[in-house]
């Protein structure tokens, strides 16, 4: 199957919208990926990679409606030591049958920020080596 290279749905739209680019990834057996750098005046924090899974075109007894998750990872450097903390977000991004709200894009990044924040993560690159 190739990737599809069109955004479908409002949450898609907020990804593209947002600055998101996609990229092929099969990452168990998502359909496709996404990310985007996020940056401050002295150089990039972070990255948030999202992916689209849709199981019902995989597995055939499998709910067929999409479904978007996203990673980051901090880094973390103490001691001398360089370290990582990995941390995934689920939610519903779409209308959905069990009539649950729905979470944003901008709930996404802000969860992260925070987070990024929170756990005195250091920067990947700082402006100079970017």
């Amino acid at each position: 199957m190739a990737i599809k290279t069109t955004y479908d749905n409002e949450f898609e739209k907020q990804l593209e919208a947002a600055g998101y680019k996609w990229f092929e990834d099969n990452w168990k057996n998502s359909l496709r990926g996404f990310q985007k750098r996020f940056r401050d005046e002295n150089g990039t924090k972070y990255f948030i990679t999202g992916y689209h899974w849709n199981f019902g075109l995989v597995y055939p007894t499998a709910d067929e409606r999409d479904q978007y998750s996203f990673d980051v990872q901090f880094r973390i450097e103490r001691d001398g030591k360089d370290q990582t903390i990995d941390l995934r977000y689920s939610a519903e991004h779409l209308p959905n049958d069990w009539g649950r709200p729905i979470v944003s894009l901008k709930e996404v990044e802000e969860f992260y920020e925070k987070a990024w924040k929170d756990f005195g993560a250091d920067y990947y690159e700082l402006k100079e080596h970017e």
